[in-house]
């Protein structure tokens, strides 16, 4: 079984393949991301899957989460992952979850059918409910690759985006979970994290 785990900026995709061994790619070029994901079982992308609708959550425990997506909530209120930001509706949305759409849209079209990851979350859960020192120091890396490396194999990567894009494979390789608020109405967006 080969996982592909996808994390995205505004203009590059480091894409982690998970195999026999891993490689991480990075990518400026839909066209690479397509070919790294042909033959795949499995495709995870940490960025969000589509908009927020505009739908108002009536009793949101804060007004950021009032407009959340679904999988957004069910995150914070299931696992106590509460994420950052939330996705805001179209018009709003940076260029980098932009980006995401065109990756999610190319995917499903070339046959695929990713899941939705939030590797901070999944990070946090392996680390025992608590986060990690930030990625973005060389401590915060180097806890990411201890937690990684029983799951994924030994890592050299010193990439705080790569270890995302690791830990996005490792979820759509599972087993995982799916994560969702069935509030009727919901937008019906899933979050998947390790089981």
């Amino acid at each position: 079984m080969t996982a592909v785990g996808i994390d995205l900026g505004a203009s590059r995709f480091h894409v982690a393949v998970l195999g026999e061994r891993i490689e991480v790619q990075v990518t400026s070029e839909l066209r690479d991301v397509l070919d790294l994901c042909a033959g795949a079982s499995a495709v995870a992308i940490d960025a969000p899957s589509e908009p927020a609708t505009g739908r108002v959550h009536a009793g949101a425990r804060s007004p950021k989460f009032a407009v959340a997506r679904c999988n957004e909530i069910a995150a914070g209120e299931e696992l106590g992952v509460w994420v950052p930001w939330v996705t805001p509706i179209l018009d709003d949305c940076p260029a980098w979850m932009r980006n995401g759409f065109r990756v999610w849209e190319a995917l499903r079209s070339a046959g695929h059918q990713p899941m939705e990851v939030y590797p901070a979350g999944c990070f946090w859960l392996l680390n025992g409910r608590r986060w990690p020192p930030r990625k973005t120091t060389a401590s915060g890396r180097a806890t990411r690759r201890t937690l990684l490396e029983p799951l994924a194999g030994p890592l050299v990567l010193d990439d705080h985006d790569a270890l995302d894009a690791v830990m996005a494979a490792v979820v759509a390789r599972g087993p995982h979970r799916a994560v969702r608020h069935t509030d009727p109405g919901c937008d019906g967006s899933s979050l998947f994290v390790l089981a």
